[in-house]
């Protein structure tokens, strides 16, 4: 339950940042691999190879769905890798 519920709180985190903490925001890939990998290790099995690989695959979706399909204006990539 702590992994899942880690997992959300880092996602949302990351995703949009806290600018009053100073902490920036990440973008939506980096978000969802943090997502997967710490929700990933609520289970008995932890098979790192496979963890990316589905993280991979749901950040190329995500990517697909959100952003080129449905046009929202969600930040991608942290700002200091994108400019």
């Amino acid at each position: 339950m702590v992994f899942i519920l880690g997992a959300n709180l880092a996602f949302g985190v990351l995703l949009g940042g806290l600018p009053s903490m100073g902490v920036p925001a990440m973008g939506m890939i980096i978000a969802i691999y943090a997502l997967v990998i710490i929700s990933s290790l609520a289970g008995s099995e932890f098979d790192l190879k496979k963890v990316l690989i589905l993280s991979t695959v749901l950040a190329v979706g995500s990517y697909v769905a959100f952003i080129w399909a449905l046009k929202l204006q969600i930040q991608v990539w942290p700002t200091f890798i994108t400019g």
